[in-house]
């Protein structure tokens, strides 16, 4: 057996590059999210190494709370085969860095990391544990009085609203979103039923194609190295960078998803309430405050196949991105016209029932016409009997009972995700 040595690789020294720089007076990246306060984010700069192992390569992504970016692991192996040693090749990971002004956003962080410990842990043989992504190393990174929990994971490729721009018309065609959805029905089923846990944020940006050639990364990191993007510099020494997230077409066949972005899930074998989804996505009992547990999960599932096989939300009319503002009575309604009145025993539950429906459940908001807005019409690039087949699989998901949903576990049974039916 050869020994097998834990060495360092040497970080690259600082790139002598010029970036082109940004306008000063223009917000950028995670300066354009909500409440944005630049105390709140941690410095980074590329090139420096954290943790004195983890070398800022390129960023990858922000969001309202941290910033991803594609690192270099320096703790690298080295084989010694007798009488030579051999380096492995370059490895990378991708960071998240969270933000931390206050104890609330801390002990956010600190419980997606324990959710995350728990999903790695909870049983590493069930089918679904492979689709989920799980955290390689956490650390503490401190500036200042502020602390920022960082996360390193193992580096994705890409969303699916950006992966289905790869196919014609940017939709996934049937065929190959059957197969992605097999996937993501495996690792629903492990979170709710190995782990109990409920995502609570299901969305395309949070479904993600794995990495199918390690060395695109090596080949984008030179490439900011080289050639960086523009950058802003900021009046307190700060740097804004852009995000170098789009690897390009595929030259291999990919498609291994896995799910992401934890930090909002909750234990589902205790009850919850409480406003969670994204707007498009939210489930009825959720608008209500009715409670909501797994099947909220399913629920969101549903509504975003619309994203991927049609390039649209299906409740495009109450979109935020697309109208004025989100309003949840429109919505209400446009469910009401997609499966019938609610039942009244969901409008009992719900504590913000009143705000939508008078006591006799009457709707407070304008009745929407089924003719206008239902499955079939709303359902346009797929035809004939997987154009049905379909619908039925939906309306599994699509329901407003809570209970009357399927399960992820009985969705991998449907006969619509084996069915080859395509035109």
């Amino acid at each position: 057996m050869s020994p097998v040595w834990a060495l360092k690789h040497r970080p690259w020294p600082l790139s002598t590059a010029i970036a082109p720089k940004l306008p000063m007076n223009e917000a950028v990246e995670e300066e354009r999210t909500p409440y944005y306060d630049p105390a709140r984010f941690f410095p980074a700069r590329l090139g420096n190494v954290l943790k004195g192992r983890y070398q800022l390569a390129t960023k990858l992504g922000y969001g309202s709370s941290s910033t991803i970016w594609l690192a270099r692991d320096l703790n690298q192996f080295v084989l010694h085969v007798h009488p030579t040693w051999r380096w492995l090749r370059e490895k990378y990971v991708a960071l998240k860095i969270n933000s931390s002004a206050h104890h609330s956003r801390e002990n956010a962080a600190e419980a997606e990391l324990d959710i995350l410990r728990h999903i790695s842990e909870a049983n590493p043989q069930h089918e679904g544990w492979g689709f989920i992504r799980r955290p390689l190393d956490s650390f503490i990174l401190e500036h200042g009085l502020a602390r920022h929990l960082t996360l390193v994971f193992e580096p994705l490729r890409e969303p699916l609203w950006i992966y289905r721009k790869r196919f014609i018309d940017d939709v996934i065609p049937s065929d190959v979103l059957k197969i992605l959805l097999q996937m993501v029905l495996h690792g629903l089923d492990y979170l709710h039923s190995e782990c109990r846990v409920i995502h609570t944020d299901l969305k395309p940006d949070n479904i993600m194609i794995k990495i199918e050639d390690p060395s695109i990364l090596e080949e984008s990191a030179r490439d900011e190295y080289e050639h960086p993007l523009p950058q802003k510099g900021c009046s307190d020494g700060r740097t804004i960078y852009l995000s170098r997230n789009d690897f390009g077409i595929s030259e291999k066949t990919t498609g291994i998803i896995q799910i992401t972005d934890f930090d909002l899930s909750v234990r589902g074998d205790k009850p919850n309430r409480g406003c969670i989804q994204a707007e498009i996505y939210r489930a009825p009992e959720v608008i209500l405050d009715a409670g909501y547990s797994y099947s909220a999960d399913i629920w969101s599932l549903g509504v975003m196949l619309w994203d991927v096989l049609e390039g649209k939300k299906l409740f495009k009319e109450v979109d935020p991105l697309q109208v004025q503002g989100y309003d949840e009575l429109n919505h209400l309604g446009h469910i009401s016209a997609l499966l019938g009145p609610p039942p009244k025993e969901l409008l009992d539950k719900g504590t913000r029932t009143d705000l939508f429906y008078k006591s006799d459940a009457q709707f407070k908001g304008t009745t929407i016409a089924l003719s206008d807005f239902n499955f079939e019409n709303s359902i346009r690039n797929i035809h004939g009997e997987d154009k049905r087949m379909l619908i039925e699989f939906v309306q599994r998901m699509i329901k407003w009972h809570p209970e009357e949903r399927s399960t992820a576990k009985e969705l991998l049974q449907d006969p619509w995700l084996y069915a080859e039916l395509g035109d």
